[in-house]
């Protein structure tokens, strides 16, 4: 019962708001006044000061939200360890992906996984590869797949997918009837990019270094569908994964065109925080997407 009292004050504590907090834990708001006085009943001590509608801790209520989620952090930590102990893959994982594996292969890999573990609950979030990364040295999620690079003392960092990085032009665009792109050609273009922190962004920068050469103007996008309608529309060219672009080539309205000597590749990395713990349903999602005969499966389409 503590355990629960101690999750309605950590959320009426965030929220600030009695009514929120009630509308997230799917509560009465008298249910949740009730639980908040249980706890100032127990703790002696008034956890809140309310005043014109604002919810705001006392210096008690500050003292007690900083334990309460190390009890709530524990407890839960208790109960997966309780679970792996009886073999059962069960309880809730958070996936964050940046915007390319979030977009385009992510779904598919949680589908699949879903599927052979269906009482694991699931949740994904996606933003760019900077952002993952923070919330996995954060511990908001529990596994990081992400484009870029990264690197941090506290993370376990594992490759699982290889991309490959494809230039993209509109049907009707000079280079698309070309065999092959050349330096001098792309120094001619408008280039398409994604935002700074993007892994994407980061791995066409270093496919123009890797040509030694500097487009004519760049334009800067915060999405990769973005792009690709960007391209489509004629506003420039870019290098996309071939992951991001499978409809757009079969449909037609987007030409890849090769490059001179040149291949563009990365990898898709798994990335963990290690002085997290570790839930055996995190475990087995590790061993599901690195397994040969899935990945053969995903770029099947499954």
């Amino acid at each position: 019962m503590l355990d629960h009292q101690l999750k309605v004050f950590v959320t009426v504590a965030e929220k600030k708001n009695f009514s929120r907090a009630a509308e997230v834990l799917n509560l009465t708001q008298p249910a949740i006044s009730q639980h908040i006085h249980a706890l100032e009943e127990y703790y002696r001590a008034r956890l809140f000061d309310r005043s014109n509608k604002k919810v705001e801790l006392t210096q008690a209520g500050a003292i007690l939200y900083a334990y309460a989620q190390k009890i709530l952090t524990l407890h839960q930590e208790a109960e997966r360890a309780v679970t792996d102990l009886i073999e059962l893959v069960t309880g809730k994982i958070v996936v964050g992906a940046s915007m390319t594996i979030g977009e385009y292969v992510l779904p598919r890999l949680l589908g699949a996984y879903a599927r052979k573990y269906p009482e694991v609950e699931l949740a994904m979030t996606i933003g760019n590869t900077a952002i993952v990364f923070e919330q996995t040295l954060e511990g908001t999620i529990d596994i990081g797949l992400v484009e870029g690079p990264v690197e941090h003392a506290h993370l376990q960092v594992e490759p699982f997918l290889t991309d490959e990085m494809v230039l993209i032009v509109p049907p009707d665009h000079f280079l698309a009837s070309k065999p092959v792109a050349t330096a001098e050609d792309l120094s001619r273009c408008t280039i398409i990019l994604r935002e700074e922190g993007s892994g994407t962004r980061l791995a066409a920068e270093n496919a123009l270094r890797q040509l030694n050469t500097r487009p004519a103007r760049i334009l800067q996008l915060g999405s990769t569908q973005a792009i690709k309608e960007a391209v489509e529309a004629g506003l420039g060219i870019s290098f996309l994964s071939r992951w991001a672009i499978r409809k757009e080539l079969a449909l037609g309205t987007v030409k890849p065109v090769r490059l001179k000597d040149t291949t563009i590749t990365r990898e898709f990395k798994i990335i963990r925080n290690q002085t997290r713990f570790q839930s055996r349903a995190s475990d087995e999602f590790i061993n599901f997407i690195t397994r040969d005969k899935v990945i053969a499966s995903l770029r099947n389409g499954f």
